[in-house]
């Protein structure tokens, strides 16, 4: 009889979305500081879609999430897809933009076409011994002869390892570099490589954007040189084409992805960051996303587990269709800025 009387004098559950500062602090183990930190969290990033995303609040950890559980829920949460940006699928009548995502292992390098250039958005790790970079003999295979430019996210090398030898063997003459500070002798390498061939150097400003064909756009839409990494402080790229758009993440991870939410726009293709780590998983910014697609640049068999299993499900949790090089090889897109297509160099 006690038992049923208290369960009948327990508060309900809060709802995570509508509860006040001063109610959320009366829950243990959520001070005044906390409690605004949740109220400012859903208000300028995101709405709850779950309880568990309260981890992602500034002084809530998994402890303190296992205590809140019984308390705290999340009602009618808004968790539907927007698909109204998605593109119609089908070989484009006049081909615009090609992309090509290239199957160099556990990095990015990324293959940008029109009729007028020819980037090269990173460069991926560099070669073995006496041996070229794995995004020489991709970029070979996809008939390059030149690149116009060659461009990278950040300073690791499983981003910049190929980039020299891009810039030697397709008589490129000028690299984009966005300027992050990290000591590397493969970067080093890179930009004595410049330095000696008098190639054109241009450092990002952040506000940068070019016109690489009539209909094609590159512009830099995220770079905090100051974030805590290298990784964190990848330059962001978007690519656009009539109602296309591609978003080139680098490796950003959780605590530069959290300040890009707000911001963040719908996009047809995804590069996830970081070959898909755990550490670039905030559903938020997948909701604001929401991708048609999203593209796991990642090697087959690599010792870090990319793509994590958490990140992948998330994605497709979302609608986004998966595509992958370590099961793909290279993936090449196709758009007129209408429709979009897809075809890859094998599948295992």
């Amino acid at each position: 009889m006690l038992i049923a009387i208290s369960t009948l004098l327990d508060p309900p559950p809060l709802d995570l979305n509508s509860a006040s500062q001063d109610e959320l602090c009366r829950l243990s183990g959520i001070g005044p500081s906390t409690a605004s930190a949740i109220v400012e969290y859903r208000e300028t990033i995101s709405h709850f879609a779950s309880v568990e995303e309260l981890v992602f609040v500034s002084g809530v950890g998994s402890a303190t999430l296992e205590t809140l559980l019984p308390y705290v829920t999340v009602t009618n949460p808004d968790v539907s897809t927007d698909t109204a940006h998605f593109l119609n699928e089908g070989s484009p009548e006049d081909t615009l933009l090609t992309v090509v995502f290239l199957d160099v292992g556990n990095g990015d390098a990324i293959l940008l076409q029109t009729a007028e250039s020819t980037w090269l958005l990173d460069g991926g790790p560099p070669g073995t011994g006496a041996m070229r970079a794995p995004v020489v003999q991709r970029l070979k295979e996809c008939g390059v002869d030149t690149l116009s430019v060659v461009a990278f996210t950040h300073p690791h090398a499983d981003h910049i390892g190929g980039c020299r030898d891009a810039l030697e063997v397709f008589h490129c003459e000028t690299l984009i570099d966005p300027g992050i500070d990290h000591a590397s002798p493969i970067y080093e390498e890179l930009l004595q490589y410049v330095f000696d061939e008098n190639c054109g150097y241009s450092l990002l400003t952040g506000e940068d954007r070019w016109e690489i064909s009539d209909d094609v756009t590159v512009e830099v839409v995220w770079l905090e040189r100051g974030a805590g990494s290298p990784n964190e402080a990848s330059a962001v790229y978007l690519v656009t084409c009539g109602k296309f758009t591609l978003l080139l993440t680098g490796d950003i991870e959780n605590e530069t992805i959290i300040r890009m939410t707000p911001s963040q726009d719908v996009v047809t293709v995804m590069k996830v960051p970081h070959h898909g780590s755990r550490s670039s998983l905030f559903p938020p910014w997948f909701r604001k996303a929401a991708p048609q697609f999203a593209v796991f640049c990642c090697g087959r068999n690599n010792p870090f587990g990319h793509p994590h299993r958490d990140v992948v499900d998330s994605w497709e949790g979302i609608g986004a269709g998966i595509l992958r090089t370590d099961l793909q090889g290279n993936i090449f897109l196709y758009t007129d800025g209408e429709s979009i297509s897809f075809n890859s160099s094998f599948l295992y």
